[in-house]
């Protein structure tokens, strides 16, 4: 019965897989982010595709096809971390490019094909060994081949803390230079993400007690179906997910496409400031001009007020190009963009908490916010009150200005 079931939930897998990718595929917008998708989707359904095979072939064919299968799922295996760290990269860039120095990460992958390349064709009998034919004598040309295989299939748990860890190095890095995009970037955070590098933390731990199912058979900790369930749990998630997003830091087709920012995250030095845009033909009396369009857009015309405000959108009310606008909040503001808007935000929640009984989400919202969370931790750092309490204070401090001019009257 759990043979049927591990059946079904592996086609399920290579189904789902295989009509994410396509729909991928058939994007139109943000073609480079796609089709990293759907390489890593495509990857996943090959992955899977040998253990079908298997189930289809009976044991003579197996013997004979073996070798191949093998091959495909050791290859795979070591191509789905690295995929999915390029779809990563891919999605929270500013350019469609490919990564510097790519061939690091198919070192990997190539090996363990090299590896089982050299089993089946050198030394099929290693892929059937059984527990009772360890001791047998091999070769030392075997025992090397041998050697290399098991030297592969362990570094797959290594590789896939290693990606783990990448990918959450890249997701922090993104999360600072959105600030330099947008006034919130709550919606572009990619926390999904997250969620997915926890359930694959959870399957490496699940493919551990799995190998350990291996060694001892009799104490197994983890069944065989729990462990393919759990995989179709992430790519279900995974590819749910995946087809819904586009790249936060490049503009939206509608909006006018400009030169690419470069890829340096808010909060530089005044060095690294001044490195960034060495190249700028920005004059101080153009970025002077800027300057008091963007203090006007905030003062007067109110432009933070909208929660969905970016980069892009400020620019076009301005009359600028977004390098000019990053540029001048940079070198003569001293903000980010997202400071810069937050700070506008923050001083006319100040206003109108002291001025009108307006309650806190209300406030929230016309501001510009769109979270009360994101409002109370802007207003701390700016405060270092929450809205309430800053509320209270102007409250107790009126009532203490009115009893000391009442004693003062008497």
């Amino acid at each position: 019965m759990d043979d049927v079931f591990v059946d079904l939930i592996t086609t399920a897998t290579v189904v789902i897989s295989l009509f994410g990718a396509t729909l991928a595929l058939n994007q139109q917008r943000y073609p480079h982010v796609a089709r990293s998708f759907a390489a890593f989707l495509l990857i996943v359904a090959v992955n899977n595709l040998p253990d079908i095979v298997r189930r289809a072939l009976s044991t003579a064919q197996q013997e004979a096809f073996e070798p191949l299968l093998a091959a495909v799922g050791i290859a795979t295996s070591l191509c789905i971390a690295p995929a999915f760290w390029l779809y990563v990269v891919m999605l929270t860039s500013t350019q469609p490019r490919i990564p510097p120095h790519p061939w690091r990460h198919a070192a990997l992958p190539v090996l363990g094909l090299v590896a089982a390349i050299l089993v089946a064709f050198f030394s099929r009998d290693l892929l059937f060994l059984s527990e009772a034919e360890i001791s047998q004598d091999f070769t030392a040309w075997q025992m090397a081949i041998l050697a290399l295989l098991l030297l592969v299939i362990l570094t797959m748990f290594a590789q896939l803390l290693v990606y783990l860890y990448l990918i959450m190095r890249r997701l922090l890095r993104y999360r600072r230079r959105l600030q330099d995009f947008y006034a919130s970037t709550e919606k572009h955070e990619l926390r999904w993400i997250y969620i997915i590098g926890g359930l694959g933390l959870l399957f490496w731990c699940a493919q551990i007690m799995s190998v350990r199912n291996e060694i001892t058979p009799e104490r197994q900790l983890l069944s065989q179906a729990a462990l393919s369930l759990a995989g179709l749990a992430m790519v279900v998630a995974t590819t749910f997910w995946g087809l819904r997003q586009r790249p936060a830091l490049v503009p939206a087709p509608s909006e006018p496409e400009p030169a690419p920012l470069p890829d340096q995250p808010s909060g530089s030095s005044p060095e690294k400031s001044a490195e960034k845009y060495e190249k700028s033909a920005l004059s101080p009396e153009a970025s002077a001009r800027i300057e008091r369009k963007l203090r006007a857009a905030m003062e007067t015309d109110k432009l933070h007020r909208d929660a969905n405000l970016s980069l892009w959108s400020l620019a076009r009310h301005v009359g600028a190009s977004p390098n000019y606008i990053s540029q001048t909040l940079n070198e003569v503001i001293g903000e980010s963009f997202f400071d810069f808007v937050n700070r506008h935000r923050i001083a006319e929640a100040m206003r109108r908490l002291s001025d009108t009984d307006e309650t806190v989400l209300t406030i929230t919202y016309d501001v510009g916010f769109n979270s009360r969370s994101s409002f109370y931790t802007a207003f701390k750092r700016v405060t270092g009150q929450t809205p309430t309490g800053y509320r209270k204070s102007l409250s107790d401090r009126e009532g203490a200005d009115d009893d000391s001019e009442a004693q003062g009257h008497i």
